[in-house]
């Protein structure tokens, strides 16, 4: 990976928020929740606050374990004990959902790509980003994850460019904040 610059950030690390918490928080924001899992809402929730510093030819690259645990086990739950198929739980829980509602919301033409990481391909959004960087002026690149069995969730999401001069800091794989604790959380 070769050095990118971090020009803006958002993140947050902690104890799960409760439902009706986090869909006033997006509600504040302008954005109806109701529908979207709550990982696609932890999601536009993080990636929001960043959303004056981007372009429609933005990139998203977004990695995460695992899309929606909660949605993925009222879908199970339903269908194993009810025999009872939720075309609308099954549709928020595919993987692209998340980074399709973030570009819908952010106003972004360009490419996204949700990536299920674990802890040895943790950085790949990241090297995909640099990737871009190529063609496109900034990316933005996140992860996010869901409440786990440390009950703890969060996001990071940073816009990475090639341009050191405004830039909030250099970026190099060794030396990453809130990703590896966001990878030591993804191990469990």
């Amino acid at each position: 990976m070769h050095k990118v610059y971090l020009q803006q950030a958002n993140a947050w690390i902690g104890q799960p928020m409760d439902d009706k918490s986090l869909r006033q928080a997006l509600k504040e924001m302008g954005i109806d929740a109701r529908r979207l899992s709550r990982f696609t809402q932890l999601a536009l929730l993080g990636a929001l606050p960043l959303k004056p510093y981007l372009t429609a030819d933005t990139p998203i690259y977004l990695g995460s374990p695992f899309n929606s645990p909660s949605k993925f086990n009222k879908l199970f739950q339903n269908l194993m004990g009810h025999n009872l198929p939720s075309p609308l739980d099954f549709m928020a829980n595919i993987n692209n959902a998340a980074t399709f509602h973030l570009a819908e919301q952010l106003g972004i033409r360009a490419n996204s790509l949700f990536l299920s990481v674990n802890g040895q391909t943790f950085l790949q959004p990241l090297e995909l980003a640099c990737l871009d960087l190529q063609e496109h002026s900034s990316v933005l690149v996140g992860w996010v994850l869901e409440d786990n069995e440390q009950k703890e969730e969060g996001y990071v999401w940073w816009l990475v460019s090639s341009d050191q001069g405004k830039a909030i800091e250099g970026l190099e794989a060794s030396d990453l904040p809130f990703i590896t604790q966001m990878k030591d959380l993804a191990r469990t």
